[in-house]
């Protein structure tokens, strides 16, 4: 289940500014390991570290606060939850991110922006229609083994109650 809108905005601004920090932090070590002379490539790697993280992470949460506020402002325009928003986030967002650049490379930014988002909601929708299917699998399992162990329970009340049975006329064979 969603948070409302306005605490996920703020959860995926964070969300967005932390990935952006780690990804920062893993590439720039590398480079700055790689790129740094023999003796200095610890130091080298924290320092590109210090300098890059804090600004793609800002990125990011730039990124993921206008696709949020596009989400939620469409969720509450079309008063529905459904795939096309985030499509329509996400190309709002590349359009709005590119408008520097001129109009041309945002409707460029745009068309892949909703092209991203719209494999990142097929690749979900794919994956819970795969989960309710197994789910189900389960279920039907689980409801045959119930059923066979009904059964189960059904003959040994049967095989006791003819072998109580069995066992009272051998009784009264055996009195008379």
């Amino acid at each position: 289940m969603e948070q409302p809108c306005p605490e996920r905005i703020w959860t995926d601004i964070g969300v967005a500014f932390s990935m952006g920090c780690v990804f920062s932090t893993i590439g720039n070590t590398f480079s700055g390991v790689r790129n740094a002379p023999r003796g200095e490539r610890i130091v080298n790697a924290f320092t590109l570290v210090r300098k890059n993280a804090p600004r793609l992470g800002g990125n990011f949460a730039v990124w993921g606060t206008l696709f949020s506020g596009f989400d939620c402002t469409l969720a509450y325009i079309r008063k529905k939850e459904d795939y096309v928003n985030p499509i329509a986030a996400g190309a709002l967002t590349g359009g709005v991110l590119a408008a520097r650049a001129g109009w041309k490379a945002s409707v460029v930014s745009a068309a892949f922006g909703g092209a991203f988002i719209g494999l990142f909601e097929v690749f979900q929708h794919v994956i819970e229609k795969f989960n309710s299917q197994q789910k189900h699998e389960q279920m039907l399992m689980y409801e045959q083994h119930q059923k066979l162990l009904q059964e189960e329970q059904q003959k040994q009340k049967q095989q006791a109650a003819a072998t109580k049975s069995k066992s009272k006329r051998k009784d009264d064979d055996e009195f008379n």
